[in-house]
């Protein structure tokens, strides 16, 4: 979207932003498919079982994904060795992962057996979920970000195709749909099948940049940071069962279900500034992706909770109604953690991925910290206020790193200029004229 290649990089921003809108719509669209089918207790079930899943996959990842993209990013040459390295290692933790999963489960279900047995279920997913992230570190990494886009359209696509037969036939229980949440995201790797044909010519890794222990050691160095972050989004879906209730977590995830759709724009924005910082810094071109994805962010948040109040509960049912003002909480964390998003990639970029996770590992803490306070007291809503906590400070955190390394000032990231109007007018110009050569036979006025 910005700087001056932004044929390219607006191309490749639009790609990843429709794949990455396809997730949160699935789950906006199938959200009421569940509500209505398993009442908030059922779906607070399913939750529960599918959290420890997320949580599971990040925690055992060891930030492989995004070295091997790093490095790929740098080296195209060395994507064999650095695929072949990186699908080792999480092989190796995926088998650990899954039987932490089966272990913890007692606990995590807060005693209740039939969540047990459905977490159970879930975790037969973590293995092929974890090889799936290679497979994206690969493509995104070459900047094929039509697979990786292909990817999350067919397995979102794919978990409301199977949802809704289930669903209009009376077979959707939480069992099926603990199936399909899980199993579904792993068969997007059919969108990858090509990906073998498309690899730059080898070369060999005479300097070990794509080696086993270099993998691992930039991975490790992200993989905090990686944690932290997916705990800051899931712990508190985990946490919620033993803390409070099923039925607070069916309120909880549902407003995390409407939270999720500005953070399309800003994961977008991130995933392609990584990339592209990672093969060209730009102090510039960063702080403006920044500013603009906030803006964008807070148009649609601002769009969503404005008028959720009445098609919330007409979507979900009226026993929903409590989520929210716990989405509205939800929607402002997202957008004040959204220049912060950026300025970690940037960190990430630029070969320091250890201060972006020593800034995610203190806001992880705290959110940790909060949620045990909170939730047990005011439920949902107290998980809202730990992830608001959680995200001002690791976006606060990302931009001091930042500026002590590349000297970028923490202002620079907030605010409209005039030449961010500009870039966000170029590139909806260029949406446009995509928009016409796809429809040739029609007129799309500007």
């Amino acid at each position: 979207m910005t700087g001056g290649r932004g044929g390219g990089t607006a191309r490749s921003m639009t790609i990843t932003l429709v794949g990455n809108l396809f997730p949160p719509a699935a789950a906006l669209a199938s959200g009421p498919i569940l509500a209505q089918a398993l009442g908030v207790d059922g779906r607070g079930a399913v939750a529960a079982a599918a959290a420890p899943l997320g949580l599971a996959i990040a925690l055992m990842t060891f930030g492989v994904p995004e070295a091997v993209s790093y490095t790929v990013a740098r080296h195209p040459g060395l994507v064999r060795v650095a695929a072949r390295n990186g699908a080792f290692i999480v092989v190796l933790t995926g088998l650990l992962a899954t039987g932490a999963v089966l272990v913890a489960r007692p606990w995590l279900s807060g005693g209740e057996p039939e969540i047990q047995h459905l977490m159970a279920v879930a975790s037969v997913a973590v293995l092929p979920t974890l090889l799936l992230g290679v497979l994206r570190g690969i493509a995104s990494g070459l900047q094929r970000w039509t697979m990786v886009a292909w990817e999350k359209v067919l397995a979102s696509a794919l978990r409301l195709v199977v949802l809704l037969p289930l669903w209009l036939t009376g077979h959707l229980t939480p069992f099926t749909a603990t199936v399909v949440l899980a199993m579904m995201p792993v068969l997007g790797a059919v969108a990858y099948l090509r990906l073998p044909r498309r690899l730059p010519a080898a070369q060999e890794d005479t300097e070990g940049v794509a080696s086993t222990r270099t993998v691992t050691g930039y991975g490790l160095r992200l993989w905090f940071g990686t944690i932290s972050g997916i705990l800051l989004s899931r712990v508190d879906q985990t946490l919620m069962t033993p803390l409070s209730s099923a039925y607070e977590l069916g309120l909880y995830v549902v407003a995390v279900n409407v939270s999720e759709l500005p953070l399309v724009i800003h994961r977008a924005v991130r995933d392609v500034t990584f990339v592209t910082d990672a093969h060209r810094s730009e102090d510039g071109r960063l702080a403006a992706a920044a500013r603009i994805s906030t803006l964008v962010c807070t148009v649609v948040a601002l769009g969503l909770g404005g008028t959720m109040w009445w098609w919330l509960p007409l979507l979900f049912g009226t026993e929903f109604a409590g989520a929210v003002p716990v989405a509205w909480l939800l929607l402002a964390a997202v957008v004040v953690s959204t220049p912060g998003s950026i300025a970690g990639a940037g960190l990430s970029a630029r070969g320091r991925p250890g201060q972006r996770s020593v800034a995610l590992v203190i806001a992880c803490v705290l959110n940790i910290a909060a949620l045990v306070a909170l939730v047990p007291v005011w439920g949902a809503m107290g998980a809202a206020v730990a992830t608001v906590i959680g995200y001002v400070v690791s976006s606060l955190l990302n931009q001091v790193f930042l500026r002590r390394l590349s000297g970028v000032r923490l202002r620079t990231f907030y605010g409209v200029r005039w030449s961010d109007l500009r870039t966000l007018r170029d590139y909806l110009g260029r949406v446009l004229r995509a928009v016409r050569r796809v429809l040739p036979g029609r007129r799309v006025r500007s």
